[in-house]
């Protein structure tokens, strides 16, 4: 691996052209002749093209939203030159786990996405997509939006939310998957039942039509009701509508720690039977007496790729999942609606089973104070708001069960928390393995306005530069240049984007200047609001949307939608 050179704050932009009347062959950009013509340059950077070829020096001249050219610029003219010595020069890194979507219109500048390198986003993921939208849905989505960030949906569709988001603009390119929890529950409700006939071809005329509106594929997020609650062969006859048009099918699979050898041949069974690709989400092993079970479970990727099955697996590089605290109660207690759930938590009759089920989490966790609350929705309890489990039930002086039932009524359901749950040597097995991507699993956040609140996971703001700075510089697990290729080309060609992921003519200008020597995730989980070093520009179809470390403003993001021909664009 190449080391990049100390940064020694040499890399500046300048405006303008240089004047060469005199030199034949030579335009300038007010109209004379010249060689080459540029909006921008980028010179003296060690380029890290994503294909997984090791860094080389090289210009780069980018017109207008593409590369049109690498090598010696040489008497070439610009509008603006970076000169980049001792940085490395990357396609702009590629989240295909995101759960952003609103978040957007009220950030649309995406803050802790850019930051952190990213220039294109796929969202919609664990079964939940913000659309489709029923008359009830609708209305409850806006009693949340209004609430919590005092928006308001006008639409019921992908078209109508991709609508809203062009209308403003965006800072990056997003994509999404179409949830299967969220069609589930426009057509069959949140009980746990099977779909008639009729619902069945319902839920899968709404996966056409979001399709046909540019969802990228459909995800399910098999551990949350009412998703849950599908079958094998209902998820299977979903799936299949994805064939078409080369979707892919992105699963939050049932079961993440004692089953999961068991949910992964159940993910792998449904791609396989649909004849679709496979994406598995945020892939781990949780809980200490499962973490054994590693090798088993990559070598059953393995053995399905060897037979052609198309999958691929993303991973945040982080030993700690997030989610609701809800989860450490099983699925019977969260069916239905949020007042079901929290009916039964009031319910005397019910505590006995609900105790017991508390006893059972804490054995799966080890101990609760690996357990962090990461936020809640009202003003009262946010102190609790960093706190682990065991500190806050004790200072509240309540037993476990009494302070997280008591905590969930409170909060109507609404409290976040982050658990360690995973082993860092598995981590780095996931990470090393060749069809496995980065992702961030979290959302937009800022460390200014609405999205600056709670104590989020540090993958918010922090997945990508963590991989570069813990996992190739420091542990040296892979070279720099494989690990680039995990977070630009394998998941364009993955998920079809065309012409981004790769530094190579003619593709589009999403690109991240970076110093290997520098580049530093900073969030932390009692400080996480903060963003990484060593990333001083980041560009978004050809403009600037980080420059010296500071967010531009400009919304040069599109929105990427699949079309009939299976590519994303």
């Amino acid at each position: 691996m190449t080391k990049s050179k100390k940064w020694p704050r040499r890399e500046f932009l300048k405006t303008g052209c240089r004047a060469a009347a005199g030199a034949a062959g030579m335009l300038l950009l007010g109209g004379c002749r010249k060689e080459r013509d540029f909006d921008l340059i980028i010179r003296g950077a060690l380029v890290v093209d994503g294909s997984g070829r090791p860094p080389y020096q090289a210009e780069v001249g980018v017109s207008g939203k593409y590369i049109k050219y690498i090598g010696k610029t040489g008497n070439g003219q610009a509008r603006r030159v970076i000169e980049a010595e001792g940085l490395y020069l990357a396609p702009g890194f590629i989240d295909v786990h995101n759960h952003t979507d609103v978040q957007l219109l009220v950030c649309p500048t995406a803050d802790s996405l850019v930051r952190q390198g990213l220039t294109t986003v796929i969202g919609g993921n664990c079964g939940s997509s913000r659309f489709p939208l029923t008359a009830e849905m609708l209305e409850k989505e806006n009693e949340y939006l209004r609430a919590e960030y005092g928006l308001e949906a006008d639409w019921t569709d992908l078209d109508g939310f991709f609508r809203r988001l062009s209308r403003q603009g965006i800072g990056l390119n997003y994509a999404t998957l179409v949830g299967q929890g969220t069609i589930r529950a426009a057509v069959v409700g949140y009980n746990n039942r099977q779909p008639s006939a009729a619902e069945l071809e319902q839920m899968k005329e709404l996966v056409r039509q979001a399709l046909k509106q540019g969802a990228v594929g459909l995800s399910s997020g098999l551990e949350y009701a009412p998703g849950s609650f599908a079958s094998t062969e209902e998820l299977v006859e979903l799936a299949r509508v994805l064939r078409p048009c080369d979707g892919i099918y992105a699963t939050h699979m049932r079961d993440e720690e004692d089953q999961v050898l068991e949910a992964l041949d159940e993910a792998i069974a449904i791609a396989d039977r649909a004849g679709v690709s496979l994406e598995v989400s945020h892939l781990k092993v949780g809980y200490p007496r499962n973490w054994g079970k590693i090798d088993q479970l990559l070598n059953k990727i393995d053995e399905a790729a060897a037979r052609g099955l198309r999958l691929g697996a993303d991973v945040y590089p982080y030993t700690a999942f997030a989610t609701g605290l809800s989860i450490f109660f099983p699925l019977w207690v969260r069916e239905g609606k949020k007042e079901d759930f929290l009916g039964r938590l009031k319910n005397p009759e019910l505590e006995g089973r609900l105790r017991e089920a508390i006893v059972e989490a804490e054995k799966n966790v080890g101990s609760w104070d690996r357990v962090l609350l990461s936020s809640v929705r009202t003003e009262k309890n946010r102190w609790l708001e960093g706190l682990n489990l065991e500190q806050a039930s004790r200072l509240q002086n309540k037993d476990i069960f009494t302070f997280i039932r008591d905590l969930l009524l409170e909060e109507e359901g609404q409290v976040s928390m982050v658990c360690f749950a995973m082993s860092e040597d598995n981590l780095k097995k996931i990470l090393s393995h060749p069809l496995t991507f980065l992702c961030t699993d979290g959302e937009l956040a800022s460390t200014s306005g609405i999205l600056f609140r709670g104590k989020p996971h540090p993958r918010y703001y922090g997945s990508f530069p963590r991989a570069i700075a813990k996992y190739v510089r420091q542990e040296k697990i892979m070279p720099l240049e494989q690990m680039i290729r995990k977070m630009t080309w394998a998941p364009a060609e993955k998920f079809r984007l065309r012409r981004r992921g790769r530094i190579k003519e003619g593709y589009l200008a999403d690109l991240v200047l970076f110093d290997l020597d520098r580049i530093q995730d900073k969030a932390t989980w009692p400080e996480p609001h903060q963003y990484p070093e060593g990333l001083p520009y980041v560009l978004v179809n050809g403009q600037l949307v980080v420059e010296e470390d500071k967010i531009t403003g400009n919304l040069a993001g599109q929105i990427l939608r699949k079309d009939y021909k299976g590519w994303v664009t």
